[in-house]
């Protein structure tokens, strides 16, 4: 039983790292223009089936808004708190809508 335990923990120490590397996912940035999100559901990116993830901040220091499709809502999606980011790996379309006035989201593409 001895034996069969430091064999476990010996086949462990080689399958579990210690520490996580970096990996890419990408292979290709693009920087998008910012988009003005307001009360109605905005389309923040198109569908892109290369889409590694979708980069978000909501640079307001007052509103939140929220993302997801094109049914989302000012109380329906997930919340981007103001000041915050979101990382998006959906490749469908992306829509965002403000909680209450007018908000700048800015936003980066990464493409496989």
């Amino acid at each position: 039983m001895r034996l069969l335990f430091c064999a476990l923990v010996f086949v462990l120490s080689y399958a579990i790292p210690l520490h996580a590397e970096p990996v890419s996912i990408g292979t290709a940035v693009s920087s998008r223009a910012d988009v003005t999100v307001t009360g109605s559901a905005t389309i923040v990116a198109s569908a892109n089936s290369a889409r590694a993830f979708l980069s978000c901040t909501n640079t307001s220091s007052s509103v939140n808004v929220r993302w997801g499709d094109s049914a989302v809502t000012s109380s329906r999606g997930q919340r981007v708190p103001f000041g915050s980011s979101v990382q998006i790996t959906n490749t469908g379309d992306v829509y965002m809508i403000s909680e209450g006035a007018n908000v700048t989201v800015s936003c980066t593409e990464e493409t496989r």
